[in-house]
């Protein structure tokens, strides 16, 4: 049993798993009256509130409101799930040595730009590896985590276990599919940069990481399945929990991909995540 003692709900009947920027959190950073007020319903109801976000813990503790009334955090696209009663980490999932030393080499050769990033909870903390002097996006992420940034400065630094690799490909770039065909047996996830909007961030994990498989497997600690969960999402790093739920929507912000392939409601600047839920549990009866 993954979730026990302090970290267990009671009564729980349902699950909402939401994204986070770009779904949940307005384009103003903050999280809006109507979606709160939202959480505290379904907590009421029974109903667990989950974030699934691509953000490290320590990232999102910088934007999150401390208040929001949330159940659990899924975090870095699924490496990890935090029970929030007591921020305590109760899953995670690492790449080993040998994995960590053979994605670095193949990154190493194909002249990308990477951050290899220290295993669950510091996942903040991150070996860099740049080659690309006019990658703006780059260079933002990494000012903005200096302080917990070393050099990768030769391939012999590769000797420990890592959370996950994540590339930083220019706008029109054709790096990810490169990185799908010789990483074909790792879990490889491209959306859409948080700094310019308009780069790809390219991120690699073990095979069993994804957003779907970490809420699938939170979802089998409650004894409920896939049908009991609303899954929210605007992005790629999104697919796998939107397709693995049986109920799902993106908002409108979303990328007319994922417009087209998930039921879609307003814009996360206009409560899509709130009109959601009204749909679903209207729809459940």
């Amino acid at each position: 049993m993954l979730v026990k003692g302090d970290c267990r709900k009671r009564g729980i009947k349902a699950i909402v798993a939401t994204d986070f920027d770009g779904t949940l959190l307005q384009s103003d950073r903050t999280v809006s009256k109507r979606s709160k007020d939202t959480m505290v319903m379904l907590g009421e109801m029974g109903i667990l509130r989950v974030i699934a976000t691509g953000r490290s813990l320590y990232s999102l503790q910088k934007v999150m409101e401390e208040d929001l009334p949330i159940d659990y955090l899924i975090v870095a696209s699924g490496a990890g799930i935090y029970c929030t009663e007591n921020m305590s980490l109760i899953y995670n999932t690492n790449l080993s040595q040998a994995d960590t030393e053979f994605i670095g080499s193949k990154l190493i050769d194909l002249g990308c730009d990477f951050m290899v990033h220290h295993p669950l909870p510091d996942n903040h903390k991150f070996l860099f590896h740049k080659k690309n002097d006019v990658n703006i996006d780059y260079q933002k992420r990494f000012e903005i985590y200096e302080e917990h940034a070393e050099p990768l400065e030769s391939h012999s630094k590769l000797v420990k276990d890592s959370s996950q690799f994540l590339i930083v490909d220019f706008p029109d770039g054709r790096i990810y599919e490169k990185v799908l065909k010789i990483l074909s047996g790792y879990t490889v996830i491209r959306t859409t940069s948080p700094i310019d909007f308009k780069s790809s961030w390219i991120e690699i994990f073990p095979s069993e990481t994804d957003k779907g498989k970490t809420l699938k497997i939170l979802t089998e600690n409650y004894d409920l399945g896939s049908e009991d969960v609303l899954s929210i999402g605007n992005d790629f790093n999104d697919v796998h929990m939107l397709r693995w739920a049986a109920e799902s929507r993106v908002v409108s912000n979303a990328h007319s991909d994922l417009r087209s392939e998930f039921r879609t409601v307003s814009s996360n600047d206009e409560d899509g995540f709130s009109e959601a839920v009204e749909e679903w549990m209207e729809e459940r009866g």
